[in-house]
């Protein structure tokens, strides 16, 4: 967990680095690439300090023990995993949405079932229970409905930027969507079969988080690099400062309250105006 921990540190410090060489109004990419690898080095650091976990009655004890009639076994769950996955996966669903200019709406909709995906994972990990299945059909169902909209609706939507975004976007949708599927493997045979034992979970997980989070995060954005964001159409308009224009009227010596007004206007003439000279 340490080492998973130090990846993901000097991962983000890397990208860090380079986000000071972009323009400060081109940093977008950065932002959603950093702040997953951070959460990810949070929850790591959490769980390697041997905290944030819930001890669980496992459905299946493969593990046999001369009390297990009275002691049955328990499973060490690590649910900080779950909030730094909470926290960091929708950034990848972002980011291929920015990439291929998917509306906010459709961006935040499956944002929306990215989530329940990972809070199915988590409710299930925490169910003793033979409903744990049952959540788990659940959140490979958000995870199918998220891959399908990501490649229909977002992928037809890449077509129309160019090119190279169209080839960007699917091998990067297509990586991802491989080991996004990879986690439900890794869940039925530890925290739902209890075949895995702690240690080889936590091994199975953290190099799985590390090449989702922390490699793939930045392989992304070195590919995205020359997407500018006009081009994908995510710069904002900038705020001109109109000055005020003179009125070329005097306003010294007027009192506070009074506004200026130009005798032509309020109909007072001058005496040397209203008489002719002789």
């Amino acid at each position: 967990m340490w080492s998973a921990f130090c990846v993901f540190i000097v991962i983000g410090l890397v990208i860090i680095g380079l986000m000071f060489r972009k323009p400060a109004n081109e940093r977008v990419f950065y932002f959603t690439s950093i702040l997953p690898t951070m959460f990810m080095a949070l929850a790591y650091f959490t769980m390697a300090s041997d905290l944030g976990w819930a001890p669980i009655r496992a459905e299946f004890n493969h593990v046999k023990t001369d009390t297990q009639d009275e002691f049955p076994g328990y499973r060490q769950v690590f649910y900080a995993k779950y909030i730094g996955w909470f926290l960091s996966f929708p950034f990848h669903v972002i980011n291929l949405g920015f990439l291929s200019r998917t509306p906010w709406g459709q961006i935040a909709f499956n944002v929306c079932f990215t989530e329940m995906y990972v809070v199915m994972l988590l409710i299930a990990s925490l169910v003793s229970s033979t409903y744990k299945w049952g959540f788990y059909v659940l959140a490979i169902g958000a995870l199918i409905f998220v891959t399908v909209s990501t490649f229909v609706t977002s992928g037809r939507l890449a077509d129309k930027v160019g090119k190279d975004c169209h080839a960007y976007f699917h091998i990067a949708a297509g990586i991802l969507t491989v080991l996004w599927f990879i986690y439900p493997i890794c869940f039925g045979v530890s925290e739902g079969g209890n075949d895995l034992q702690p240690d080889s979970e936590t091994i199975f997980y953290g190099v799985l988080d590390v090449v989702v989070f922390g490699f793939y995060s930045l392989a992304f954005l070195l590919a995205t690099n020359d997407f500018t964001l006009e081009r994908l159409g995510l710069l904002t308009p900038e705020f001109e400062v109109i000055p005020h224009e003179k009125s070329g009227l005097s306003v010294a010596g007027r009192a506070s309250g009074e506004t200026a007004v130009s005798r032509s206007a309020s109909g007072v003439t001058s005496p040397s105006a209203a008489s002719p000279r002789p």
